[in-house]
């Protein structure tokens, strides 16, 4: 595994290890429940069970029956109807805890009425001390010795929203009710541990049981008491029925927030839950287990796979596992009615993508930086823009690869110089030198070094080019044609001429960042370097702008015009060398040789005359490169 992969693995397992923490010790509850209101949201509202109905102590019925609290024989009167008209059972969501001081009969009628129907639950409250049942609030004596009682207590989550309602409670010992429960005991004929045994009920440590919202207010029919108390609602409405009486007007205060809505009636909490229940509808979570494998399977996922992709590719991976997790989650709420958690895993899987994203952009940015401030003197545009965005296709360190080296060299510059003042002499090879290198970047090749007045070239390294004889070749023709353009320019300026001869070999070669510590070029050694050097040499000798090697010259004899020279030794080669004179690209119109190419300087030339032996040999004038 390479720095980079371990790196982002290490940063992953700091993710993971954060987020398991966070989940361990509940700090995304909160964010859990407000995705798991998305989803409720997202689903919709779905059926109800219809043997649950609510009777709502509604503004309507307050203005017609006057002032709440209202006298006992009014609900005594509903009850007596109610069980006439067949009801299963009868809730009350309305605490009776004192008596009516003013109409003691009233408490006596109700209490005789709710035993005779043997069908009625009257609600309690429990105040709490840490977090256990203490001081009940119970129905009065006439009331509780004659029917069921349930509590009516539901307990906000941490932020304020109803989510979970207690099935049970223990009190001094013993396991009491909930509201729904105690009418579930009546109509089921079961105790409320049975119901939940039998169902298979999950109930969290605090006995509490994840309710399925069928959705906002009025899922389930609601009928005002006073339509019914004045028997303006036919009789069959109720036979049969799971019947809720409980308050809607805004001054009895009993409202809960609810994933749908911030304001919902406390009845119908209940009827959610007592629907929930004869469904099987019930909400679960799913095992911890699940949750913890994600967070890990997200983390490795995001660091080993997404985080190693190019950006875009990351980024649109990334986002698609994101929501293909969250619609996976939704399938299993819509479907199987389970919780299954989502912040923990998808927070995993973001942070750790953009934790490795962030140590990639750093990491690449000063990789781009270091190549930028490296190659940006001999490289084109074109592939220093292709290394930058794929740092990976740059390899360094003295590597083996097969390339072609290119040297150009001025004809008789060392005459030219002498005859020129300094300033002239470096005003007219800047602007050779800079035609050269655009010929050079023009053709994608790397700008190796100036030796003087010679340049030196390569292709296919840093960037892997695969048809990088051709590019030299064709280089160094346009090289030809470049100067032949200056030298119109110089003439029409009454400046001196110059010419250049132009070397290309194709082979082995070592490529790579040298020198010492504290200064390093990235360059080219071998034999076959000390080749292209040599070739370029003997274009004065054998009369040619480029000669080329056999090696070059089998890749580029489609493209090219070439004659052969013959056969050169050269050191470092146990065979000759067969060379090759470029003549121009096909199907265009040949280089012209110049008049003036064959001059060289006079000291050249009085060596010449004293020469023994007038036969060539490329060995006596060309050093090794290095």
């Amino acid at each position: 595994m390479d720095k980079k992969k371990l790196i982002s693995l290490l940063i992953s397992i700091g993710v993971g290890l954060l987020i398991t923490v966070l989940w361990w010790v509940g700090g995304l509850e909160v964010w859990e429940s407000k995705v798991l209101d998305s989803q409720f949201k997202l689903r919709g509202s779905i059926e109800t069970v219809p043997d649950v109905i609510i009777i709502a102590v509604d503004e309507k019925s307050i203005r017609e029956l006057g002032r709440w609290p209202w006298q006992r024989s009014v609900h005594g009167r509903l009850v007596d109807l109610l069980t006439k008209a067949g009801a299963k059972t009868i809730i009350f969501d309305i605490l009776f805890t004192e008596p009516d001081s003013n109409k003691p009969w009233a408490d006596q009628y109700l209490g005789r009425v709710a035993k005779k129907s043997g069908k009625v639950v009257f609600g309690s409250f429990f105040q709490m001390a840490e977090g256990l049942a203490a001081t009940p609030l119970m129905p009065i004596k006439s009331l509780r010795d004659n029917a069921s009682t349930g509590f009516t207590n539901i307990f906000t989550e941490l932020d304020g929203v109803n989510r979970r309602i207690p099935l049970e409670m223990e009190y001094q010992g013993k396991m009491v009710p909930s509201l729904s429960m105690a009418g579930l005991e009546l109509v089921l004929n079961k105790t409320a541990k049975e119901i939940i045994e039998e169902r298979d009920i999950f109930i969290d440590e605090y006995n509490e049981m994840m309710i399925n919202f069928a959705g906002g207010y009025e899922s389930f029919p609601y009928y005002s008491f006073c339509d019914v108390l004045n028997e303006k609602i036919a009789e069959n409405k109720f036979k049969d029925k799971i019947i809720l009486v409980g308050g809607t007007a805004a001054g009895l205060f009993d409202f809960k927030a609810i994933p749908y809505a911030p304001i919902f009636p406390g009845v119908e909490i209940h009827a959610n839950a007592i629907s929930n229940i004869l469904l099987n509808n019930y909400l679960r979570p799913w095992s911890p287990f699940f949750t913890f494998v994600l967070i890990w399977f997200f983390t490795l996922l995001s660091a080993m796979v997404l985080g190693q992709l190019a950006p875009w590719k990351g980024g649109v991976s990334a986002l698609g596992v994101f929501i293909g997790y969250f619609f996976f989650v939704h399938i299993l709420f819509v479907w199987e009615y389970i919780d299954a958690a989502f912040v923990a895993p998808a927070l995993s899987l973001s942070l750790g993508y953009v934790g490795v994203l962030f140590y990639r952009f750093m990491t690449e940015e000063k990789e781009k930086r270091w190549i930028k401030k490296s190659f940006n003197q001999y490289l084109s545009p074109q592939i220093l823009d292709n290394i930058l965005n794929n740092p990976g296709s740059l390899r360094l360190g003295g590597d083996r690869q097969n390339l072609s080296i290119l040297f150009s060299d001025i004809r008789g510059f060392t005459t030219i110089s002498e005859s020129l003042n300094p300033e002239e002499v470096v005003e007219l090879l800047n602007e050779y030198l800079t035609k050269m290198v655009e010929v050079v970047f023009r053709n994608q090749g790397t700008m190796d070094k100036f030796i003087g007045d010679a340049v030196m070239a390569f292709w296919g390294a840093p960037v892997p080019q695969d048809n990088h004889s051709q590019l030299a070749v064709n280089c160094a023709v346009e090289m030809i044609k470049e100067l032949e353009v200056l030298q119109k320019k110089w003439e029409s300026e009454g400046k001196k001429i110059i010419n250049i001869g132009v070397g290309v070999n194709s082979g082995d070669v070592v490529v790579g960042n040298m020198g010492s510590l504290e200064r390093m070029d990235y360059t080219v050694i071998g034999d076959n370097v000390n080749l292209a050097s040599r070739l370029e040499g003997l274009t004065k000798e054998y009369k040619s702008q480029i000669i080329i090697s056999e090696a070059t010259y089998n890749e580029v004899k489609d493209l090219v015009d070439a004659e052969h020279l013959g056969e050169v030794k050269v050191k470092g080669k146990a065979k000759a060398v067969h060379i090759y004179g470029v003549l121009g690209k096909k199907g265009e119109e040949h280089l012209k040789v110049q008049a003036a190419y064959l001059g060289e300087d006079k000291k050249e030339k009085e060596t010449k005359k004293h020469k023994t032996n007038s036969k060539f040999d490329p060995n006596a004038r060309i050093e090794m490169h290095k």
